[in-house]
């Protein structure tokens, strides 16, 4: 064979010598990723008082190209030949923030014809607070991609003080994977132009709710998750992660509504782990997803998750950490949000110390957690509560080994203290339990414990001060209602809502409270609004918040009065004067 170069005999051994040789030459020709070259900028993501020059290191005997509006580099991307300049790019034009697609809210005619009320939303009147993005990428000669790289700059933020004191969120993705008409998670797209189609029949599903109407963001599951990039920041400005993961629309009826809540995942597909590599809940565990949390149906003034969370932490069921910050979409301000953490298996496992095999979560009265089967537990567990005879001892005692009674009862008492309705109970409701009894553990018992989620709706408000919440959840839900025919339960569920109005929403932790949360939390609250609505709601945000310190200083009273309907206000208040004379906590 003569291929002009080399000469290869068609028999004996010469063959096999000079055919390893060619090969061998095109191996040495072909340059091998070295860890060592991995790519690196020359300045850390974070946080810069001046405009900065910037540097991709490492990666030398490769092509490097890169990006600064969010899109994935490719070799069509700028070539990158040396340093170059960032300033403070909230001097730049708005891109993304400027969608009028992001919500069906958008479209006035529509709502106004069909729907409820015109939510208002309009784009930036002016250029957003923006942090330049900086993305880069190696490619050898084949075009294959060997590395990248991506940070975030906030220059010339120093003297921003709507950020001072507040955890920060760069979260970094394709603008396609947002923003594509067929594809993009975080707009109406063409799923809503199918649907916009069916409007005028009077039959269409969700007609006449406005966020309800089918869009690309309403697509569930793993087919809406998207690759992303996150990096969070802490108040004292240092960056606790920086890590590749996923990110889906969280939420039901807010994915309709602007802003959105974002579900972050951590998987190996995008960086090798599916834990983050950072415990950023200080929790001695990291997690597997956290959310990015708007305030939902609460997205104006946004204290109600919070304040339940915080305050009901000591409680005996699980509460979520939050972290107030800013969200930076794709290197633009998006408003305030809350890092918060998320309920699955991760969060069982790293709370209560069992193994995340053995955890069983049902969430709503569907499975999330567990084998398919396994819902029957649950179902089971309610069926026989609902149809046994609570005031029963042996029932009820078989009642306390299927369900942490002390738990249920915390959960329960305190809810119906913060005068939650609508939805609620059975509906945003969570429970886990172990599979089998685990000896070495205290909660790997077997026994449902309960899980507090979405207080944004119907609760906290002085409309509801003197709403009988206990009769509503009596006749609303059947366990509750077989329960409380238990003295036992009675007896507990009263001891336990006194600790609660008495200790847990004390009048001096209610005020402290509520006093921080307007001293640091108001500017951020009222410039959220400014991006969405153009308006900053400051005075209603302030009436909003100063109703929720009156519902909770005058629901106490209230409260012993309704229990006094149904155990006796003698009984009532006999549990007050012993809370109140008790020298140790009342009721643990």
């Amino acid at each position: 064979m003569d291929n002009g170069l080399f000469k290869i005999k068609k028999s004996g051994k010469h063959k096999y010598i000079f055919l390893s040789l060619f090969l061998l030459m095109i191996f040495l020709l072909i340059p091998c990723f070295d860890s060592d070259e991995k790519l690196a900028f020359s300045l850390e993501s974070g946080y810069y008082e001046e405009p900065i020059y910037l540097e991709i290191q490492g990666a030398d005997r490769y092509s490097i190209y890169y990006t600064l509006d969010g899109t994935e580099p490719t070799q069509n991307s700028i070539p990158y030949d040396g340093e170059f300049y960032l300033e403070d790019a909230s001097l730049h034009s708005n891109v993304y923030s400027e969608r009028t697609d992001t919500s069906t809210g958008f479209y006035q005619e529509l709502v106004e014809e069909y729907s409820a009320e015109f939510p208002g939303y309009i784009v930036p009147a002016g250029p957003v607070d923006k942090c330049n993005i900086v993305r880069a990428a190696a490619f050898d000669r084949s075009g294959n991609c060997v590395d990248s790289i991506t940070g975030s700059y906030f220059i010339g933020f120093d003297q921003k003080i709507l950020y001072q004191n507040m955890w920060m969120v760069s979260l970094i993705t394709d603008p396609k994977n947002l923003f594509d008409y067929e594809t993009g998670i975080y707009v109406t797209g063409k799923v809503f132009d199918e649907y916009a189609q069916l409007l005028p029949d009077e039959n269409t599903p969700n007609r006449g709710t406005w966020w309800w109407w089918d869009a690309n963001y309403r697509i569930r599951g793993k087919e809406s998750e998207r690759p992303a990039h996150v990096e969070i920041f802490n108040p004292e400005r240092q960056r606790v992660l920086s890590d590749d993961c996923g990110i889906r629309i969280q939420g039901r009826g807010s994915r309709g509504k602007n802003p959105k809540s974002l579900s972050v995942y951590a998987r190996r597909e995008y960086s090798g782990s599916e834990e983050f590599s950072e415990d950023i809940f200080g929790i001695g565990g990291n997690s597997h997803k956290f959310v990015i949390f708007s305030g939902a149906d609460d997205s104006a003034y946004k204290i109600k998750d919070y304040l339940a969370h915080t305050l009901e932490a000591e409680l005996n069921f699980s509460t979520m950490q939050f972290r107030p910050a800013m969200l930076f979409l794709d290197g633009e301000y998006w408003g305030m949000y809350y890092i918060t953490e998320s309920y699955n298996a991760d969060f069982i496992s790293d709370h209560y110390d069992v193994p995340q095999e053995e955890v069983i979560f049902v969430k709503e009265e569907v499975l999330e957690e567990g084998m398919e089967k396994e819902i029957e537990l649950f179902q089971e567990m309610r069926t026989f509560i609902s149809e046994n005879d609570m005031s029963v001892e042996e029932n009820y005692e078989k009642a306390k080994s299927l369900i942490d009674m002390d738990s249920y009862i915390d959960y329960y008492a305190a809810q119906i203290f913060i005068g939650r309705y609508g939805d609620w109970p059975v509906k945003n409701e969570a429970a886990w339990r172990t599979r089998n009894v685990l000896s070495d553990n205290e909660y790997g018992d077997g026994r449902w414990r309960w899980m507090l989620f979405d207080v944004n709706s119907g609760s906290l408000a002085t409309s509801q001060l003197e709403v009988d919440t206990l009769s509503n959840v009596m006749w609303g839900d059947s366990v509750f209602g077989s329960l409380f025919k238990s003295p036992a339960f009675r007896e507990r569920f009263v001891e336990r809502m006194v600790y609660i109005a008495e200790e847990v929403y004390a009048d001096e932790k209610v005020d402290q409270f509520v006093d921080a949360y307007l001293e640091e939390m108001i500017e951020p609250i009222c410039s959220n609004n400014v991006r969405f609505i153009a308006i900053e709601l400051r005075d209603e945000g302030i009436a909003n918040i100063e109703d929720t310190r009156t519902f909770l200083k005058q629901r106490r009273d209230f409260i012993y009065q309704m229990m006094g309907q149904y155990v006796g206000a003698e009984y009532v208040q006999a549990a007050v004067e012993r809370m109140k004379n008790a020298s140790t906590p009342f009721g643990k």
